[in-house]
């Protein structure tokens, strides 16, 4: 099997899109012990010269796309190497592509619209469509525990892909959940919200980046 992994987070390296396929990956490989031939690019490190990745595209056998959601969406140098493919209509038969997405967000159900385009434009291009690995809640999967469930899923479902070809629809739905946050826990967070303990990750990330006595400016407002 030749697969090529393109990671397509604007965090190249750093990202949580790669540690994601990191693991995905581990699976394959516990299954395919050495009957995998593996190219893995960091698109942010690439795609300045997009004719090279795509070529590598159309050597390959099997190609994941991992990118997070990106307003509602995909980052732009993801939606540019996808454009770019369509020179390669008509030369993609034969080859699949499936997709690992991710999101912040706690819901899956944010990333529904973007696995749904995924899939047509697979079609579109003539490519096999093989299915696409959603999950929502995972900005600080590059924090997580080895042994975390849900990364543990994310193996699980590799191994088997490995050896059947295919993405398991029960792993699918459990590494999807939860599709919905429960009207319940909801109004939990809703209760628990002015208590700030819901802004812990990013006054961090405010901090570490300066800019934490300054993240109630406004700098357009009259």
């Amino acid at each position: 099997m030749r697969l090529l992994i393109i990671n397509g987070s604007p965090r190249g390296s750093r990202s949580n899109s790669l540690v994601i396929a990191n693991h995905f990956l581990r699976g394959i490989k516990a299954s395919l012990q050495n009957n995998l031939q593996l190219e893995v690019l960091n698109l942010i490190e690439e795609h300045a010269i997009l004719s090279d990745v795509t070529e590598k595209i159309a050597v390959a056998d099997k190609v994941l796309f991992a990118f997070p959601l990106y307003v509602d969406s995909m980052p732009g140098l993801v939606m540019e190497l996808f454009e770019s493919l369509y020179n390669l209509k008509g030369k993609l038969s034969g080859k699949e592509f499936l997709f690992s997405i991710q999101c912040g967000f706690p819901e899956t159900l944010n990333l529904r619209f973007v696995e749904r385009y995924l899939q047509k434009l697979a079609g579109r291009l003539g490519a096999d469509y093989v299915g696409c690995i959603s999950r929502g809640g995972m900005e600080g999967a590059r924090f997580l525990s080895e042994d975390s469930e849900v990364l543990q899923r994310y193996r699980e479902l590799g191994e088997i892909y490995g050896k059947t070809g295919k993405l398991d629809k029960d792993l699918l739905g459990k590494i999807a959940h939860p599709e919905r946050i429960p009207l319940a826990a909801k109004a939990i967070a809703l209760a628990l919200s002015p208590a700030g303990i819901f802004d812990k990750y990013w006054n961090r990330q405010l901090k570490a980046n300066g800019v934490y006595k300054r993240r109630n400016d406004r700098p357009y407002e009259e």
